[in-house]
């Protein structure tokens, strides 16, 4: 590489148009900038999300995160009435976040379909999570927890297509790679 402004060829002819134009800019008042402190101030988001089977193992570290998030306006847990913890429960723990959204439990008893009684939970939702379903036991075919999860998944999807057909869903059940 040859420097810059010796010898001759296109880096030298280049070089002075540059400084003429460094020198211009030198020579012309500079205009005067008050400097502002703008703090924004990011609001949260106004999503509805729904946790459906939000009282069990999986549905709970879910809820707490979606509780955390500060996109979410409104949280909905849902779980059967028979879950290790009531729905209610679950909502109340997490109405103590220092976050400012609303959080609403939810419960039905076992025999009852979804598309009956979750019209309050899931209309307006933007976001569906569903790690609802059994836990596989031992001796249990994958056969055996695919009848039973199918149909739970089944029953909710159906409520959020009529409910919340907007609604993006994501499904946490096992076994997943046959019930998705």
């Amino acid at each position: 590489k040859k420097p810059k402004g010796k010898g001759k060829g296109k880096a030298a002819k280049e070089e002075k148009p540059e400084k003429a134009e460094k020198a211009e800019k030198a020579d012309k008042p500079k205009p005067k900038v008050k400097a502002k402190a703008v703090v924004e101030k990011k609001s949260a988001g106004n999503f509805k999300v729904c946790v459906c089977g939000g009282a069990g193992g999986i549905g709970q570290p879910l809820s707490l995160l979606m509780g955390l998030d500060p996109n979410v306006k409104e949280l909905c847990i849902f779980d059967l009435s028979v879950a290790m913890v009531p729905p209610a429960g679950v909502a109340a723990d997490l109405g103590h976040l220092e976050r400012k959204n609303t959080v609403t439990g939810y419960q039905m008893d076992i025999g009852q379909k979804p598309v009956d009684h979750l019209q309050e939970c899931l209309t307006g939702c933007h976001l569906v999570l569903i790690p609802a379903g059994m836990p596989r036991k031992p001796g249990q075919s994958r056969d055996d927890l695919f009848k039973i999860n199918a149909d739970i998944a089944k029953g909710i999807v159906e409520a959020c297509s009529k409910y919340c057909p907007g609604a993006m869903l994501g499904l946490v059940v096992n076994p997943v790679n046959s019930i998705v």
